[in-house]
């Protein structure tokens, strides 16, 4: 393992946090777990102890060597750990998160958190990906599973470290984690007992939202992204804000996460104001996402055959629809295998945008058509689109092919009251601002 000198820094975020668990765990019914957190524990502050594994260990033989590779795990200096080296440390604190146990979870939880604030996680979370992808998407996912513990410290720990897992530019989330990563504030919106939590989840849902599309207007994950102004987006206010102390709270929440980020993980050469630096990881594939035939052609056969084309779309959603509803709980991976772009950046925003379509148009069994805890869901994603149609940017305006077959297909959906006002406002934003292809499809909504 790495050298005293070169773990020391992570050793102070490690080493408190596993001697929380091994204290807090019963030797009875986490016996594995706190097993794990000693072995761990030994080596990392016994330097002169061999690589956590070795040729003789028998993981080593049934499975493939993963000493050589680089891990996720970085101190901060030129030293890095291998992937072994990287799954062994963070399999206790997974574990610990995935536990169920409050006083277990807690300290796992606030490890991540550090880890991913330090800038000590790199690479991609997906669950589709290699090795080092799906090490950082089950840690992800382990934190998102501490919500369901229902401690209200807790749920502002897990909106705090998803926040900053989206924010950080060295951990980069994709795919199912993404969206599993709007799905737990979601729930946490619609969950917590606490108002401020609520506020605070609904808040960080919508900072994750200008995240995810800023980056996709501007192909780049490193684009400086500002803090979301609460007061302006929150709207109605509160009634339990009636002082705006809970506005100021939730506003040095989300400021100090983004701050946080910016601070330590962009350390390097500064770069000149309003320059983005377009990294190859998110080139998008051309044998995937081919130049549309349409582009050639002059403004007025393009509306002709965008009217043909949505045409058949519409037709072809609405068979889809009548496929089902989306089991409760679940966001259903968004048919994740069908989605075809292969920018990276472009394809998060429209799996996340179709997230929202789908929870805002969720259709409930006819004897709780009046639950008014379905009602909040669906308001709150009718918000949340609004607000991502207001801000939209060039690319989102104009990606018809992506974006506006599940715009439509949700909009169609309003035989609620509670929503008329939701959809009436996303309506307006299409016909003022939207391709004239889609504007031709507006007596589709017509109930």
């Amino acid at each position: 393992m790495a050298s005293s000198e070169a773990d020391s820094r992570l050793n102070q975020v490690l080493v408190p946090a596993l001697e929380k668990i091994v204290k807090n765990g019963s030797w009875r019914k986490h016996s594995k777990l706190v097993h794990q957190c000693k072995s761990v524990l030994d080596r990392l502050t016994s330097p002169e102890k061999s690589s956590p594994l070795s040729p003789a260990s028998p993981n080593a033989q049934s499975e493939p060597d993963t000493s050589s590779l680089p891990g996720v795990l970085h101190d901060g200096g030129p030293i890095e750990y291998s992937l072994a080296e990287s799954e062994v440390i963070l399999s206790p604190i997974i574990n610990a998160c995935s536990s169920g146990n409050l006083k277990i979870a807690d300290p796992a939880l606030d490890c991540v958190q550090k880890l991913v604030a330090h800038g000590y996680l790199r690479g991609e979370a997906d669950s589709s990906g290699g090795a080092e992808a799906k090490l950082l998407s089950g840690l992800i996912e382990s934190v998102c599973k501490c919500h369901e513990l229902g401690d209200e410290s807790v749920e502002l720990l897990v909106i705090k470290t998803l926040l900053s897992a989206v924010t950080s530019v060295s951990l980069r989330i994709h795919g199912d984690c993404l969206l599993q990563i709007v799905r737990t504030c979601y729930d946490v919106y619609l969950g917590s007992k606490n108002v401020v939590n609520q506020t605070t989840a609904k808040a960080s849902l919508i900072q994750i939202l200008v995240i995810v599309f800023r980056r996709m207007e501007a192909d780049s994950s490193t684009v400086p992204v500002q803090p979301i102004v609460v007061a302006e987006l929150m709207e109605p206010p509160e009634k339990a804000d009636a002082d705006g102390n809970m506005t100021m709270f939730v506003q040095g929440f989300i400021t100090k996460i983004m701050q946080d980020i910016d601070e330590v993980l962009n350390p390097g050469t500064p770069q000149k104001p309003g320059v983005v630096v377009h990294d190859g990881a998110f080139e998008t594939t051309p044998t995937v996402e081919s130049t549309n035939p349409a582009d050639l052609l002059d403004s007025t056969d393009k509306d002709m055959l965008d009217a043909k084309y949505w045409e058949i779309s519409m037709y072809k959603t609405a068979l889809e629809g009548r496929k089902g509803e989306l089991a409760d709980g679940e966001l259903e991976r968004d048919d994740d295998l069908d989605v075809q772009i292969g920018n990276k950046l472009r394809r998060d925003a429209f799996l996340v945008f179709r997230a929202l379509c789908k929870l805002s148009m969720k259709t409930p069994p006819k004897e709780a058509l009046a639950d008014p805890q379905l009602m909040r869901g669906k308001i709150v994603a009718l918000e949340l689109l609004k607000i991502l149609l207001e801000n939209a940017g060039a690319i989102f305006r104009t990606s018809d092919r992506y974006f506006f077959v599940s715009f439509l297909h949700y909009a169609r959906f309003s035989e609620f009251r509670y929503l008329f006002s939701g959809l009436c406002n996303c309506d307006l934003f299409v016909v003022s601002n939207l391709c004239t292809s889609v504007k031709c499809e507006m007596w589709n909504f017509r109930l």
